[in-house]
């Protein structure tokens, strides 16, 4: 069947693009009693994410596209009433697990809103200065950086010149970046020239850091150090000793974090609550004898395959 999709866009391109507001029962597709109205289109946006609703309505395509899916929907649902399909205990049972599953959704969404509304900057604070350690950033070093990568190499090769180069770079006849824009194969060349900046020691591959580790001496040039990317000549710079991070830095992540935590708090305790009743009665027998009834069913029918899939013995009289 031709999506009807593609029947509303050939309207819209004849017709003029106007802002006007709807009534809720405004039909969008419609056959004879089967009808998909404005109303049944908010009701599908409430699967959209709030933030992404106005693009997504803003989208002709992706409107129409919907709108297509609900009223297709619709006419398949009337075609199994017709054919009596809800009336199945099993089917009716199964419908109001549908609806009660994401009216859960929508109570359990309400219980996180209200999460939102605690203010959390006094506890923020309290957070940060309960625990520096959390929010103290590790050691920055700063350097200059030459590889020769392995790309067309062999490790011999890649040794020889690396060689070469810190042979060069440590003569002094040369600036260490002017080297670099020559030699290195680093891949961010381009952009950082070889001029690395700033990063913890964890930025690095394992014998590259350990290098770094060790490096005190500002302008220090590094013999080549071997690392699975090929070899690196190092220029030390300079040295950052850990420090705490400043709160007003950190301050938005601490409330992200304080704020999920609250609303998994809320969720969890109205979960234990509806779990932990005291007039609750779990029929454990029941749930076993379901799963025994089950058990046994699938045994016979294994058995029962197993029986026709076997080959059927001949009579003496037949294999004379």
């Amino acid at each position: 069947m031709k999506k009807l999709v593609a029947v509303f866009a050939a309207a819209a391109f004849g017709a003029a693009a106007a802002a006007v507001s709807l009534a809720p029962d405004a039909p969008l597709i419609q056959d004879g009693a089967v009808k998909v109205d404005v109303q049944d289109l908010d009701a599908f946006m409430l699967r959209v994410p709030e933030k992404m609703r106005a693009p997504f309505r803003a989208s002709y395509d992706r409107v129409a596209s919907i709108v297509d899916s609900i009223y297709v929907t619709r006419v398949a649902a009337n075609k199994a009433r017709e054919e009596g399909l809800d009336k199945d205990p099993a089917v009716q049972r199964r419908l109001q697990q549908v609806q009660e599953q994401y009216l859960a959704e929508l109570y359990l969404e309400r219980l996180q809103k209200e999460a939102d509304t605690v203010n959390l900057d006094k506890r923020a604070r309290e957070l940060y200065d309960a625990n520096p350690a959390k929010f103290t950033q590790a050691e920055q070093v700063y350097v200059q950086q030459i590889l020769v990568g392995l790309n067309g190499r062999t490790i011999d090769m890649a040794r020889q010149r690396a060689e070469q180069v810190y042979r060069e770079a440590t003569s002094g006849k040369e600036d260490f970046l002017q080297l670099a824009a020559k030699y290195t194969d680093d891949p961010d060349r381009e952009r950082n020239g070889g001029d690395i900046g700033y990063y913890s020691l964890g930025h690095f591959p394992d014998p590259v850091g350990k290098a770094i580790a060790k490096l005190s001496k500002k302008g220090e040039i590094t013999e080549p150090i071997e690392a699975n990317s090929g070899f690196y000549i190092l220029k030390f710079i300079n040295r950052k000793p850990p420090q705490v991070a400043r709160f007003e830095d950190v301050k938005q992540g601490i409330l992200a974090e304080d704020r999920d935590r609250l609303r998994k708090e809320k969720v969890d305790a109205f979960v234990n609550g509806v779990r932990g009743s005291k007039s609750v009665v779990v029929n454990t027998d029941n749930v076993q004898a379901y799963v025994a009834a089950t058990t046994d069913a699938r045994v016979l029918e294994k058995e029962l395959e197993r029986a026709s899939q076997a080959p059927v013995a001949k009579s003496p009289a037949a294999q004379k």
